[in-house]
């Protein structure tokens, strides 16, 4: 009766355990063992380097090539490794390709790459992963201008942020909205917040915590000369959208640290996040599943050195920043999340500008971009045991070229030459 009743147990927490079991995501600190074979780049042609990861002088004479996906090959094993394979066109000019989704979505549906000044954010079919496609393109939300950060749901639904209004309301805030998997909008909502009326509410980054019901965004203008977007992290309730508290950042000395609120990870809990500004300030946010929630300041960088910390990876206890001004990226251990650890420090040279930094969620690769003096793409590996961070040497065109690939070219696959500016990256899934 002991050894049946012990049996069923163990068939129990099996059965238990099958149906538990859910696919890695970006903060899995142990990815499977399925290395992705392609990695596709949202590009735009520029007649000068970017600004701080951001605004470049775009191309929009006709007679030049659109702006495109590019598809390369990750495989190690195969003949092709580090080549450009394909572009997929997507019949825009100077559109400043910008934000894709960080992980390739399941089942193959399309993911979201933003293509800002176009206003258009388009859905891309890879599951012919040389032969991509344009799916589509989200719907336009009224009233709202300037899609920005996607976030992808469990039932496949999308998340975007929304820049600015229709500049009816004194401040022109930004908004949140919801579209099902092939685009359609479902619903949104404006991140205008009484509290904080007539400011520059502009809906930037975005994470989401479907466990607790939340979603976080952030608030930083693309324009660089726009000086007025509020210093603000904004929290929703993710399943019906409503604006469930705007929180000021607690200044810095001297203001500085505390500009640009740019990117929030929820931790693994979901009633806390981490959050870094433009200017390399780091914070806190706490009991946000509660009626007081919290943002507090946990480690600044010295300013102005350090400028331009930008898109971060929250990879199990390991938050790593890149930092624009000095070529680098840092690595903080926040086990204690009120007190992060610089552990590592990968260095660029001085042509690789860093912004933008996604994972492999089948190996330990990392992909960084970089619109700077020298446009281009490269590899790391990651050490999730010691919060090590090195170049993958190896990712490179030619044997006795420099590491990874550039993006300023004497020709592209389909003929056309010159330079573009990459700037979200998307490894494909197995």
């Amino acid at each position: 009766m002991t050894r049946c009743l012990l049996l069923l147990l163990a068939m129990t927490a099996s059965i238990l355990a099958a149906c538990t079991a859910r696919e890695p995501s970006p903060g899995d600190a142990t990815p499977p063992s399925a290395p992705a074979r392609h990695l596709y780049v949202f590009a735009g042609h520029s007649a000068s380097p970017g600004a701080g990861g951001h605004m470049h002088t775009p191309v929009t004479d006709s007679s030049q090539p659109s702006d495109f996906l590019a598809v390369i090959d990750v495989d190690s094993s195969s003949p092709t490794y580090a080549q450009v394979l394909q572009v997929l066109h997507t019949g825009d000019r100077g559109s400043m390709p910008h934000h894709t989704e960080m992980v390739m979505p399941d089942s193959g549906w399309p993911f979201a790459a933003n293509a800002y000044l176009a206003e258009a954010t388009y859905l891309i079919d890879v599951r012919q992963p040389t032969a991509p496609v344009l799916a589509g393109r989200i719907d336009p939300v009224p009233g709202h201008r300037y899609p920005h950060s996607f976030a992808r749901l469990p039932n496949g639904d999308l998340l975007g942020t929304y820049q600015f209004g229709d500049g009816r309301m004194k401040g022109d805030p930004g908004a949140l909205a919801r579209f099902t998997r092939d685009g359609k909008l479902i619903q949104f909502r404006s991140a205008a917040d009484s509290a904080f009326a007539g400011q520059a509410l502009r809906t930037y980054s975005l994470d989401v915590s479907p466990a607790t019901d939340l979603v976080l965004t952030t608030s930083v203008a693309m324009d660089p000369t726009d000086t007025t977007s509020a210093d603000v992290v904004q929290l929703w309730r993710l399943s019906d959208l409503t604006l469930l508290r705007t929180m000021a950042l607690p200044k810095s000395v001297g203001g500085s640290t505390s500009r640009y609120p740019f990117e929030v990870r929820f931790l693994p809990d979901g009633r806390h996040a981490l959050l870094n500004t433009y200017y390399c300030g780091f914070y806190l946010l706490s009991g946000l599943d509660g009626s007081t929630p919290s943002v507090e300041p946990v480690l600044s960088l010295s300013h102005p050195q350090h400028i331009g910390c930008a898109v971060p990876l929250l990879v199990g206890r390991w938050w790593i920043v890149p930092v624009a001004s000095t070529r680098e990226y840092h690595v903080y251990e926040v086990s204690d999340p009120r007190r992060p650890r610089r552990r590592s420090v990968l260095a660029a040279d001085s042509s690789f500008e860093p912004h933008w930094i996604a994972r492999d969620p089948g190996s330990d690769r990392l992909v960084m971009t970089a619109e700077g003096p020298q446009p281009g793409v490269r590899l790391a590996r990651f050490d999730t045991a010691t919060g090590a961070l090195t170049w993958d040497n190896r990712f490179r065109e030619r044997a006795d070229g420099a590491p990874g690939i550039r993006f300023d070219r004497a020709t592209w696959p389909d003929g056309h030459a010159g330079r573009a500016a990459p700037h979200g990256a998307i490894f494909s899934r197995r």
